[in-house]
């Protein structure tokens, strides 16, 4: 049985050319067969939800107009008597959003991400964590997270998925000296994550605008933070390094010129991890840098299923800085507000958006 009797249910829809409405009578879902039923308590917002709010596809088979959200933490409200998920009703669960799905001519990739490749005309129309409720395919990896930490900290599982993900890929020692160009939310996951793997130095860059999240930065263990706004971080780096350079660069920037920085920061056979987003806009980046310095570079996409649970053990030690690494919350109607922040147009400066329901 589901854990309450309400019948609807409010939603946000983004509509794809920059428009956004609440809904406030969807009616909540019905199991699909073998799947369930969240009750999303809070969901993460990144850059990529401007993209999709403005039309911007970068997931394959995305659509619009669309119910949004994608690093979900919910309870089990309903499951289909057939399901095989492993969780039960009132469970705290992460949501993996990538599913697998059979391949259509709209969506040939045998795969969906929820919050981006369902139309409100499937089943009740609530696929993304931007609605109160939610419906969950089989097959979906569901993730079982501690009651003791907020629903609103625990969205950082997604983004804390995607560095494990990352650094899987990397050679790791204690000796590493790693830089982290942009001290956004996931910039500052990826800070907090080598700290713990116990990297020797860790070095956050960012500018003057960024100065509060920079004293983050320090606050969840960067042995430097670099204002590159009155620091050259070439000569810094080489400083900090005695002249070695770096062993692993990340690109968590937007600024287009960081990509090509990167190649200056990294050593003679070190590795490069570019995963911050440029609107699809090209960059400058001299390529012989990386030939002629052996460098490999890694392309920073999402997590794996191996990597979300590994971020679900991490996060259940409550031993990772959830609270640091928080920002700002909103509610339904604030989504104005919340693009604010992921935009940096706010007022004030926030690490991270999350938008959280009210679930009485």
């Amino acid at each position: 049985m589901p854990v309450s009797n309400v019948n609807n249910c409010s939603a946000v829809i983004f509509n794809g050319d920059g428009s956004w409405e609440r809904k406030d009578n969807f009616d909540i879902p019905k199991p699909p067969e073998g799947g369930a039923v969240i009750a999303v308590e809070a969901v993460g917002l990144c850059h990529s939800d401007v993209a999709q709010l403005n039309g911007q596809k970068h997931v394959p088979g995305e659509v619009s107009p669309t119910v949004p959200g994608h690093e979900i933490v919910g309870r089990v409200h309903d499951l289909d008597s057939d399901t095989e998920l492993g969780v039960k009703i009132g469970d705290r669960v992460a949501v993996n959003i990538v599913v697998p799905t059979e391949p259509s001519d709209s969506n040939p990739f045998g795969f969906s991400c929820y919050g981006y490749s369902f139309g409100l005309d499937e089943a009740e129309g609530l696929w993304g964590g931007y609605g109160e409720y939610m419906s969950i395919l089989p097959r979906t990896q569901l993730e079982r997270l501690t009651d003791d930490i907020s629903a609103e900290e625990l969205t950082i599982f997604e983004p804390l998925s995607n560095v494990i993900a990352w650094t899987s890929r990397i050679h790791w020692s204690q000796k590493m000296k790693v830089v982290i160009q942009g001290p956004g939310h996931m910039g500052l996951t990826f800070a907090a994550m080598a700290k713990q793997m116990g990297a020797d130095k860790v070095i956050v860059t960012g500018t003057k605008e960024d100065n509060h999240r920079l004293s983050i930065a320090e606050e969840i263990g960067a042995d430097f933070v670099i204002d590159v706004s009155n620091e050259d971080p070439i000569e810094r780096v080489a400083d900090i390094t005695g002249g070695v350079m770096a062993d692993l660069v990340v690109d968590l920037s937007s600024a287009p010129s960081v990509p090509g920085l990167c190649l200056d920061l990294v050593r003679y056979g070190g590795d490069v991890i570019w995963a911050g987003l440029k609107d699809r806009e090209a960059v400058p980046v001299v390529t012989d840098n990386a030939v002629m310095r052996g460098l490999t570079i890694h392309g920073g996409a999402g997590g794996t299923n191996k990597s979300l649970k590994e971020a679900v053990e991490i996060l259940n030690t409550k031993k990772f800085p959830t609270a640091q690494l928080l920002g700002e919350v909103f509610g339904i109607d604030q989504i104005d507000e919340a693009m604010a922040v992921l935009n940096r147009t706010a007022s004030t400066d926030a690490v991270r958006a999350v938008l959280s329901h009210n679930h009485k």
